[in-house]
């Protein structure tokens, strides 16, 4: 019988949370996820040289951005986040330039190093992703046409 009060208690208490959270979905989630991807930003750039925890620091700030409403970003924030595109781990480069892009027409002033990061990765013979593509689709959600894909192989 204790049992199952206490399934019954945590049924009420947990549905009982729950309401505050769905009225208040819009605003306060967006407040939320605001000071979280402050906060993320913040630790991102603490954060020493190239390393796993860096890449998915700058992951989170991706999934961030994909949740949270554009006019919500301040332009603080926005400037601090494009301000992370110079850092020298593409990896990081990369989620932050798709962050940059979840925010849309929002984020058109990240069209200049976005272009920068464009044109320094594009052409790179590399096994792995580099930001280049990233930043190739952030500029077109920002309302940027990306210039054409111009790689030159030098020859022998």
């Amino acid at each position: 019988m204790k049992r199952r009060w206490l399934s019954i208690g945590c049924l009420i208490v947990c549905a009982a949370c729950s309401v505050p959270r769905i009225a208040m979905a819009d605003g306060m989630a967006d407040t939320q996820m605001l000071k979280e991807l402050q906060e993320t930003i913040l630790k991102l750039r603490k954060m020493g040289g190239p390393s796993m925890a860096r890449t998915n620091t700058a992951e989170r700030l991706s999934q961030l951005t994909e949740k949270i409403d554009p006019k919500e970003v301040d332009d603080k924030t926005l400037d601090d986040l494009v301000s992370l595109l110079d850092s020298p781990d593409d990896s990081v480069r990369f989620w932050v330039a798709a962050s940059i892009g979840h925010l849309g027409p929002r984020a058109k002033g990240a069209a200049p190093a976005l272009l920068k990061i464009l044109h320094e990765t594009e052409c790179l013979e590399l096994k792995e992703m580099t930001s280049a593509g990233a930043a190739r689709v952030a500029l077109k959600r920002i309302g940027v046409t990306p210039p054409p894909r111009d790689c030159v192989k030098k020859s022998d």
